[in-house]
């Protein structure tokens, strides 16, 4: 356990911050922004009980350089630098969040998703799947302003997904960091599997 420097309250280490305190400072800011999509709004409101589920509403304009890297089945991923960067956590004096400005961050494009419900539900089944040390992180929400898509913010990988990381690396990393690997691998599958989930775009 932990203790809240702000209501000197114990709070579970594990959540990552007082749940109390934080969810109303977020419920304060929920008249100050909207994504335009009441859905995508609850989804949002919904999860800012652990810092590691945390997702917020991140306006385009606050995304610079821009620009398409990689293309699959779903749509297209694209890099960005998102200049107020993630939450921290509460600065108690300044009474806002502190943040890691500047962070580099993946932008995951449903170019090929005709209905918004698909979308809807491939964003609530990463934070199901989200856990404090599994699934690559989800810091939330943005709009394309030309096509009105939604998509997701994620955290940036430099080295691109693992099929690739392999393909370059491969002769160049020991069997103990590929068997570390597989069992990576094979834990956060177990995890989506308890969870009913199948991952239908799993390459060899």
């Amino acid at each position: 356990m932990a203790i809240c420097k702000e209501c000197n309250q114990e709070y579970d280490e594990y959540v990552g911050w007082c749940k109390p305190c934080n969810s109303k400072h977020f419920q304060n800011d929920f008249i100050n922004w909207t994504s335009g999509n009441d859905k995508i709004d609850k989804l949002i409101q919904l999860n800012t009980d652990k810092y590691w589920r945390l997702i917020e509403w991140i306006p385009y304009d606050r995304l610079k350089d821009v620009k398409q890297i990689g293309k699959g089945g779903f749509g297209t991923i694209h890099y960005a630098r998102w200049i107020d960067g993630d939450i921290e956590e509460w600065d108690i004096e300044n009474q806002q969040w502190k943040r890691d400005s500047n962070r580099e961050v993946a932008l995951k494009k449903f170019d090929n998703f005709a209905n918004f419900n698909d979308v809807l539900n491939e964003m609530e089944i990463h934070l199901k799947a989200r856990t404090r040390v599994s699934s690559i992180r989800f810091y939330g929400i943005t709009q394309d302003p030309e096509t009105l898509s939604y998509m997701m913010v994620l955290y940036y990988a430099n080295d691109g997904n693992l099929r690739e990381y392999l393909k370059i690396n491969f002769n160049n990393i020991n069997w103990k960091q590929k068997l570390y690997y597989l069992h990576n691998l094979s834990e956060k599958l177990k995890i989506i599997h308890k969870l009913d989930i199948i991952h239908q775009d799993f390459h060899p």
